[in-house]
């Protein structure tokens, strides 16, 4: 291999090494917004029980500490869901994507996804109302009456 050749294999070895440190943070990050959302809905529960239909979620919300991964949605406390489910319980629901948050927004507490790098939290206020939700003052700029 030649100079050019090696050059090119550093820039492609120090391009990737960037994207997966990227990658990672932005799981830390997702791991401890999650861990903030998941705490402040249920501030006094010992073992909160959680189901997801996300297995990237699911392994990183199961190392989370006080969190159970359930795999039947009628044996969770929360709902967090990426795609429509066929049957829907009469659950928490904390959607992962906006179009899905767009779609459950009658039944969805609020959602959490990505959008143009940032990461976006969004909570409905009549939703936790009815689920007898309240969020603490550092959790309020993020309710909305509608989307």
């Amino acid at each position: 291999m030649g100079k050019h050749g090696v050059y090119i294999l550093k820039t492609f070895i120090a391009l990737l090494l960037l994207f997966l440190n990227l990658f990672a943070s932005n799981l830390e990050i997702e791991k401890k917004i999650y861990k903030t959302i998941i705490y402040s809905l249920f501030p006094h529960k010992e073992i909160i029980k959680v189901w997801s239909d996300d297995k990237r979620k699911k392994s990183f919300l199961i190392s989370i500490q006080n969190i159970t991964i359930v795999k039947n949605p009628k044996n969770a406390d929360i709902l967090i869901i990426n795609k429509p489910l066929k049957h829907i319980p009469n659950k928490i629901i904390f959607i992962t994507n906006y179009p899905i948050l767009k779609k459950y927004k009658d039944i969805a507490i609020g959602g959490f996804y990505w959008q143009k790098g940032r990461p976006n939290i969004i909570f409905l206020e009549k939703n936790l109302k009815r689920f007898h939700l309240n969020l603490p003052q550092s959790m309020q700029e993020y309710i909305e009456e509608d989307l």
